[in-house]
C-alpha cells in the first residue's frame, strides 16, 4: 500500500529504551485501526534499542501496518519528531513517547473523532499518568480555553492529542532549541492558528509512565532554565497583554515550585524578574499569593486564581 493511503501516522522518537520500548511497541501493534503507519525515529541509541525495534518491525509489519525506522543524529526528541514529520504523508498525525502505552482502541477512537461532521483539526483526550512514586492521576485535555490549559497544565502535551498534519507544519513543527516543555511551546503556536478542536470523552486510552530520567520525573530544579526558555518562547508568540500575563502567572508558579524544592536562589531570581514585568498592584498581589501557596506545597493555586485572569 502506498504511504499516501494511510490516513494517520504515529511518530515515535526513541533513545536508549531497549529495556522498556517493547511494551510501547506491543501496545501500538494491538491497535484495532487499520491501515496504520508507524514511523520510529532512533535518536542515536547506544544500547540495544535498534535491535528491539528492528525485530518488532520484522514480526509485525504487513500490508495494513506500515513501519518505518528512521535515524536522526541531532540530539533531542524535537529533532527526532521533525524528522518523522518530514516523512509523513498521512492527513493526520499522532506523536507518542517510547515509554508509554496506548490501549487497543486508541487510534480508532481518534479517527472516529476526526470523522465527526465538524471535521476537527485536533482531537484530544485525557490520559492516565503513573508517577515515579506509584501514584496515579488524570491528565486533562481541554478544548475550552485551551491556551490557558496548555500554559498552566500542559493541555497540549504530546500524548493528549492528534492533529491534522498540515496544522503541525503550518505552526512550524517542533522547536529544536527548546529542551523542556517543548510540547507546551508547540501547543501554543498551534492554538494561535485557531484550530477547531474536539475532546473525546470517556476513560483514558493512554497511560503515561514517568521515568526517573524523565525530564520532570524528579522535580523542576534539575531542569532549571529549560522551563524558562519555553515560557519565553511562548510569550514571544502571544499578541495580547492578557495572554502574556498568563505566562507571567506560570513563571510565578514555577518560582514557587523552585522554592518548595529548596532552591531559593532560583526561586528569588525568577520571582523578581516576573514581578518586574507587572505594574498593576492587584496582579502583583495575586502573584505573591500564588507564590506563597505553591512554595508551601499547597496545590491548586492556579485553579483558585483562574477567575481573576
Amino acid at each position: 500500500m502506498d504511504n499516501t493511503q494511510f490516513p494517520i501516522t504515529i511518530i515515535m522518537p526513541v533513545y536508549n529504551r531497549a529495556a522498556i520500548v517493547g511494551r510501547t511497541l506491543r501496545s501500538i501493534a494491538t491497535q484495532t485501526f487499520r491501515p496504520l503507519r508507524v514511523i520510529i525515529v532512533d535518536n542515536g541509541s547506544t544500547d540495544g534499542t535498534a535491535t528491539v525495534v528492528a525485530d518488532w518491525k520484522e514480526e509485525n509489519e504487513n500490508a495494513g501496518f506500515s513501519i518505518d525506522i528512521l535515524h536522526e543524529s541531532i540530539p533531542g526528541a524535537p529533532a527526532a519528531r521533525n524528522r518523522g514529520l518530514a516523512e509523513t504523508t498521512s492527513e493526520y498525525v499522532m506523536f507518542f513517547d517510547s515509554d508509554d502505552i496506548m490501549h487497543p482502541t486508541h487510534v480508532e477512537r481518534a479517527m472516529k473523532g476526526f470523522r465527526h461532521p465538524s471535521r476537527p483539526d485536533i482531537v484530544g483526550w485525557d490520559a492516565t499518568i503513573h508517577d515515579i512514586h506509584s501514584h496515579t492521576r488524570r491528565a486533562i485535555f481541554s478544548a475550552a480555553s485551551p491556551l490557558w490549559h496548555d500554559i498552566m497544565n500542559g493541555g497540549m502535551a504530546t500524548q493528549r492529542y492528534a492533529a491534522r498534519t498540515s496544522i503541525i507544519r503550518k505552526a512550524g513543527g517542533w522547536n529544536t532549541s527548546i529542551h523542556g516543555w517543548n510540547d507546551i511551546e508547540l501547543g501554543a503556536r498551534i492554538l494561535r492558528l485557531s484550530p477547531t478542536m474536539m475532546k473525546l470523552r470517556g476513560a483514558p486510552t493512554v497511560e503515561i509512565f514517568q521515568q526517573c530520567e524523565s525530564i520532570t520525573g524528579t522535580g523542576f530544579t534539575q531542569g532549571a532554565g529549560k522551563w524558562e526558555a519555553s515560557l519565553d518562547a511562548i510569550e514571544a508568540t502571544l499578541d495580547t497583554a492578557r495572554h502574556r500575563r498568563w505566562v507571567h502567572l506560570r513563571r510565578t508558579h514555577l518560582a514557587g515550585l523552585y522554592a518548595s524544592e529548596g532552591s531559593p536562589a532560583l526561586s528569588n531570581k525568577l520571582m523578581a524578574s516576573t514581578l518586574s514585568t507587572e505594574r498593576c498592584p492587584f496582579y502583583r498581589m495575586l502573584f505573591h499569593a500564588v507564590y506563597a501557596l505553591t512554595s508551601r506545597r499547597i496545590r491548586g493555586a492556579l485553579v483558585l486564581f483562574r477567575p481573576f485572569f
